[in-house]
């Protein structure tokens, strides 16, 4: 059986002949870093997101590479992204508020 590495947000398998996977919570963040709002496709994408653990090293990263036009196309995405970790801050699942309180770091 292939062992699996994780780095970067990736599930790579050790066989050559497979393509890497992406952990979810890093195909999630790729959504919030395009122009369109990711809860239009996926209504509880918030709750979702919130119940993963947090990649902060992929989150630091993509944000890192941005320059300001693209940071203003994604604005309101970005916005999006902390409103809803304030929120998720008042509710009571506690994995949700840990998280939440990970991703503004």
């Amino acid at each position: 059986m292939a062992q699996t590495e994780k780095k970067g947000g990736l599930l790579r398998k050790s066989s050559a002949s497979k393509k890497p996977l992406k952990e979810k919570v890093v195909l999630m963040y790729d959504e919030i870093f395009t122009t369109e709002d990711p809860s239009k496709c996926n209504p509880r994408f918030w709750e979702e997101l919130f119940l993963m653990k947090v990649n902060l090293e992929y989150l630091e990263g993509k944000l890192e590479a941005l320059d300001g036009e693209e940071l203003m196309k994604i604005k309101d995405n970005i916005n999006c992204l902390f409103q809803h970790c304030i929120q998720a801050l008042s509710e009571e699942h506690p994995i949700r508020v840990v998280n939440a309180l990970q991703v503004p770091r």
